[in-house]
Parts: C-alpha cells; structure tokens; sequence
C-alpha cells in the first residue's frame, strides 16, 4: 500500500523531506532484502509528461526510515534515468520484521525545484526488490505485488506567510477606560509554505482619526487564543509603523497552518476618537513586505521568508463615553388571559431589555401598574411583584401606596444585558382572593404590570456599565402588557362530539354536546348562544325548533343532573325559533325552570365539578330526497371582547367591570355587543341572582373561542 503518509507540502533545500510512505506486510518470518529501487518523477504539473523533469541528481541524501523513525537504509542521491525523472538505489541490506509497518523515503530538494513543482515516487515490489529471503528458512522470496505502488503526491513549496487582517471584529463601539479591547485579528495564513516558520516581530499599522489621540491606546498586546504572545506597546504617533515582538523564541507556524492573533489594547478614560488597526504592503512607511521585513524566517533553514501581504486600514472602532438601555414588550409576554383570585406565581409581563456598546448590569427596576380605572395594588399578595431571569429570582418590587414601585437592588451580574445582546426580565405576582371581607371585594379586576419609563435614574430604572463603571439610565418608553382579569373563579369548555351528524325529521334531535368546568370556585351560567344555519334548505316548511339544553353529570351523557329540572333541561321550556331558511339563526339558552324566553334565575356549576350539556331540537320539513339532501349546521358561540356597554350606566352604580346579568338593556351584560356567553364567578354572595353585578361574558374563557367552537355539519335522512 503506498497512500499510508498523505499528500503535502514539502520545502526547498531542506533535509529530511517526506517523499512519499509504503505500507510493508511481513508474515511468517523476518525477511531481508539486498537491494531496492524507488523511481520518481518531478516536473511542474501532475501529469509528469514534459521533458523538463527535475528529479534524478537534484534529489539528494534520501533515506529510507522505519515506524520507529530510525534510518534503515541510505543515504543515497538520486539518479537520472529518463526525461529528467530518476531514481534512488539503496544496496543495504535491510530486515523487515514480522508484522505491518509504515515505511517513509526522505530526502532533501535541491534548489533546483521551484514553488508547485510536483513530485511522486514509486516501486514495484517483484522487480525493483532484490535478494529477498526469508531469515529463518534461507528461502528466496518475491515480493508481491508484481504491479507499481506509487505514493502519494507531495507538493513543493518554497517557504511563505500571507498576512491579513480579518474582517472580523466588525467596526463597533468601544467604551473609553475598556481593558484588553480586541481591535483587530491578524490572519498568518502559511498553507502554501513548505517548511514550518518563526516569527520573531511583525510590523503593522495603527491610526487615530476623529479627535482621537495615538496614546489613547496602551498595552498593547498581540494574543494567540488567550495567550499573551508578545511584548506590550505604547503606541507613541498615528499612522506610523508599529512593530511587535514575539516572546522568547518566537512564535512557530507549522506548515500549512494558518494562524490567527488578535490585537488588544487598553482605552484610556475619556477618549472619544476612532482607532484603526490594520497591515499595509511594500512601502517605506510600514516596512511590512519582502524586502525588509526580516522577522520571518524557516524554522529549520533559517532562511528569510518573503511575505505576500494583504494591505488593509483595519475596521475603526470608535470610543464612547458608556453603553445605553433599550427595552420593549417581549413578544414571549402573557397574552390577555383570567387567572383565579389567590393564584400563585402568575406570569403579568416580560421586559426585554437590550444594551449598546457595552455589556450592562441591570441594577433596579421601575415598575407601574397600568390602567387605574380597572385594578389597584390590593390585587397583589403584599402589594408586591417577582422579578426573574429565567428561573431565578433576581428582585423584588412593592406598590407601597401608589400605582408606581421601584425594585429592590439587583445584584451586580445578576441580570446582566449583554453588549448587543438582550435578556428578559420576567414579572410574576400573587394574586390577592377576593371575599366580602377583602382584600379585593369584586371580581373583574384587568390587571396590567408594566415598565415605568417615566422614572428614569437612581430612583428608577438604571443600570452599571460593565466596562466603563458608568450608572446609565433606563429607556424612557412605557410598556403596554395585556394584563390579567381576576375572577374569584372561573368556567373553561370542552367540545365533545354528537352521536351522530345524520338529522330526521322528529324531536329530541341531539345537535350539540360540550362540558362546563368551574374551577377555582362555582361559577353561575345565565347564557348560551348558539348559531344555527343553512345554505340548502329552500322549502319553507323545513325547520329546527323546540330547542332544549339538557345537563349530565356524566361523560357518557348518560345521567342527567335533575336538581335544576327534573327532566334535565335548563331551559323547562322549550326554545322556539322561527324556520331556518335561508341563512343563519340565533338561538339564545336561557337557565328557566318554567319558561325559555325570560331568564330569573342560573345554573350553577359547583367548584371542581364538570357538567355535560347536550342541544337538542325537533327537526321538520327537512329533505328526505336521496338526490337533494339538506345540510345543517350547529355551532357555540364565543365573544371577542370584554363587555363594556353596561359600564355607561348611571344607574345601579357603582358599576365597575362587572355587570347585572340582564335586568334591563340599561345595565345588564344581555345588552353588551359580545354577549354570546354570560356567566357569574359569585365572588361575595351565597344567594346568586342575575341582579348581581358580578355578571360577564365569555372574552377569553379557556376553550371557548371567540370564533366559537368547533361546528357541527349535519345531513337530512
């Protein structure tokens, strides 16, 4: 096997140069060979055909070495034997021992060979190994295979360094007493070297523009990783050379390697100017070319290396005084939802906050409760709120007797805003129980916690610049969270299927089925609302009427619960409504125990309880034609937004966000736009009655859309 040492860069007049590896396989016995033969061809590209070979006598002192790195064989110099191509000769007697082992031809290329020549040798086994035989046996032995081997290509280069300066640190803001500030990466880019390098200095060039001044940078430094590799420097004057020194013997780069080193300096307090790092080529100013830049040189050769230089000014990095604070609603913040009187460690908002030209240690926080109208400190355990970074507690804030509260002091890296970065701030409260004795007397409470923009500075929101030590104030907007509505309890639905979606023309159709939960504590439901449509129907006479709501305590549907009737319906009397077509029709369910139309009194969930609710309806005059079936559609409807209409009463006051279930279009809930579902969380009495103002709608109740729920699609038989 001849690929066992890869393909590489080898060097010009150096010894010990990789020409090519062979893998040799011994079984059996120890052998020893008396002579072999490696042929070789070198010339300016891959295809070896030009007459102007180069290898034969240039190639010299080549040596064959064993796994172990000892010479075996050699040195001999090559020989030419056709077109300038040639070979090596060695007339040792070498032993190969029992087992496989990777064996390496070296030698030293006369400077004869130019950069991108290309070289490969070769042997075939059979013919170019003579006297082979085995140690034990004394038997002769041929050597196998019978077909050429031939070694990887090895590439010949001239040794050279390319010096770049990275795109990277972009041009940024840098804070004016910053330490070890990284201006500029240097690229040492030897690939195409063909011997390992030293670099003792490097010259590049340093500008100040802007008002800046050249010593508004100090200790200098050039790092490999984290590793201080040179000397520090002061820079004296802009625009001149600045050379930096390796420490102790320099610094090595192994051939075709590349390297980057980054450049850091110290800013000096109170600079406001721009500074640029960068390299420039041949000119008398910066000296960093082939003509007099001598601090590169072959680490084995010791011969001075010409560098290809890659001129560039560097990015500039401007100096300020200390970063700034940037903060808006998290798009993760809490949607609008209602959250139960005496919760726990409810989410009320999340602040991002983002910092500029320096990483920022959030120090304290302002805060405000939005909305005076419709909530008030009492709505919080303590009058008090949790600040968090994730899941760690990082504040506290109180209301103390006001809408406004400041934090408590945030410790130094606690919630640090990275420079260009942003981390949120997550606020979480208890929410207070409402019961005749208080804290909160009524439910409907909107909640909203906010960022207070308003109080900017040391009595307010303000945080430490991490590189500068500054105290920088906090953004002046103000935040705008949905909130949370407070209920001393509260419903959530679940939509369950019917039995089946196929309609006759008879009574007790069952149409719709969904649940009730109450949670937190009972809930009183005065309203369901559901739409009803068509686009088939076009005989007058088709119609669904007698509409019922019937109640189970089951999932099966199974046990109806007779306390409210004894039949099961909340509504005693049946729904009427008028034919169906064309279009949609409304059908409002009512809690009665004597009638449909005129609601006295609700149907209470009690706390922890799921109650199973099932539509039914008497269908006529529907389709029982095969070719012209008539389709039906039944649906629960949900409300898009708090009611409100009630609030402009002026009568009955105080009315506050609650209302009267329905006692006149005046002031009850019934006469709100969104009234589609209205429901009671009894927050203060035990005898419920719709004149309670501690009605509302269904904005925002779990499961129950504002779309609605999902439809049911029926068919005429």
């Amino acid at each position: 096997m001849a690929n066992s040492i890869p393909a590489q860069n080898v060097a010009i007049n150096l010894a010990n140069q990789t020409l090519g590896g062979f893998t040799v396989e011994v079984k059996g016995e120890q052998i020893s060979v008396g002579r072999i033969d490696f042929f070789f061809m070198a010339a300016t590209s891959s295809t070896y055909t030009s007459n102007a070979g180069v290898a034969g006598t240039n190639v010299t002192n080549i040596t064959l070495v064993d796994p172990n790195g000892a010479i075996i064989a050699g040195p001999a110099d090559g020989a030419v034997v056709k077109n300038g191509h040639g070979k090596v000769r060695f007339t040792d007697t070498v032993t190969f021992p029992v087992g496989t082992g990777i064996y390496t031809l070296k030698g030293k290329f006369s400077t004869t060979f130019t950069t991108n020549n290309v070289f490969q040798a070769s042997t075939t086994p059979s013919a170019d190994w003579a006297t082979v035989r085995g140690l034990t046996t004394g038997n002769s032995i041929t050597p196998s295979p019978t077909s050429v081997i031939t070694a990887n290509q090895m590439t010949i280069k001239a040794g050279a360094l390319a010096v770049s300066v990275s795109s990277v640190p972009i041009a940024q803001t840098v804070i004016a007493g910053s330490s070890q500030f990284l201006f500029a990466n240097y690229v040492l880019d030897g690939t195409g070297s063909g011997e390992d390098l030293r670099l003792t200095s490097i010259p590049v060039v340093y500008h100040a523009a802007s008002g800046g001044s050249a010593t508004d940078n100090t200790n200098c430094k050039l790092y490999d990783g984290s590793t201080v590799v040179s000397v520090a420097v002061n820079p004296s004057a802009s625009g001149s050379s600045t050379n930096f020194t390796f420490l102790s013997n320099g610094l090595t780069l192994p051939k075709g390697t590349s390297k980057t080193l980054g450049l850091k300096c110290d800013v000096i307090g109170g600079s406001t100017g721009s500074y640029g790092w960068g390299i420039e080529g041949d000119d008398n100013e910066n000296g960093a070319n082939s003509a007099d830049w001598t601090g590169v040189s072959g680490l084995t050769s010791g011969q001075t290396i010409a560098q290809t230089i890659t001129e560039s000014s560097g990015q500039l990095m401007s100096a300020a005084s200390g970063g700034t604070i940037n903060v808006v609603l998290d798009s993760g913040s809490p949607s609008y939802k209602i959250v139960a009187a005496g919760q726990t460690g409810v989410e009320l908002a999340k602040i991002r906050f983002s910092a500029t030209n320096e990483d920022i240690d959030l120090k304290q926080v302002a805060l405000i409760i939005s909305g005076a109208a419709s909530n008030t400190p009492v709505d919080l355990v303590g009058r008090q709120v949790t600040l968090w970074e994730g899941s760690t507690q990082v504040g506290t804030a109180v209301f103390p007797t006001s809408y406004g509260a400041t934090s408590s002091a945030i410790a130094i890296g606690s919630f640090r805003i990275p420079r260009n970065g942003a981390k949120v701030l997550t606020i979480k409260g208890d929410i207070a129980g409402v019961s005749v004795d208080g804290p909160m007397v009524r439910s409907g409470d909107l909640l909203k916690v906010n960022y207070d923009g308003a109080n900017a500075g040391l009595n307010g929101n303000y945080g430490t610049g991490a590189s500068s030590g500054n105290t920088i104030n906090g953004a002046t907007t103000v935040t705008a969270s949905q909130g949370v509505r407070i209920m001393k309890a509260y419903p959530s639905f679940a939509y369950y299927t019917v039995p089946t979606t196929s309609l006759n023309n008879a009574a007790n159709q069952k149409i719709y089925r969904f649940s009730v939960t109450a949670n937190n504590g009972d809930v009183a439901l005065f309203k369901f609302s559901f739409t009803v449509g068509s686009s088939t129907l076009s005989d007058s006479a088709a119609k669904l009427h007698s509409y019922k709501l019937y109640v189970y305590t089951d999932l099966l549907f199974t046990t109806i619960d007779s306390n409210f009737t004894s039949s099961g319906a909340i509504n005693n009397g049946a729904a009427y409504v008028a034919n169906l077509p064309p279009g949609k029709t409304a059908v409002s369910i009512y809690p009665d125990k004597t009638g449909w139309e005129v609601a006295t009194t609700t149907y209470t969930v009690s706390s922890g309880v799921t109650r199973y609710f099932e539509l039914r309806a008497t269908a006529a005059g529907l389709s029982t034609v095969t070719t012209s079936k008539d389709t039906i559609t039944v649906q629960l409807d949900g409300d898009a937004a708090f009611p409100t209409d009630h609030q402009a009463a002026t009568v009955l006051t105080p009315l506050g966000d609650m209302g009267a279930a329905g006692v006149s279009a005046a002031v009850g809930v019934d006469s709100a736009a969104d009234n589609d579902f209205i429901w009671s969380p009894i927050s203060t009495t035990t005898q419920v009655t719709v004149y309670d103002f501690d009605y509302t709608n269904g904005y925002q109740v779990s499961g129950l859309p504002a779309s609605g729920m999902s439809q049911n699609t029926f068919q005429s038989q």
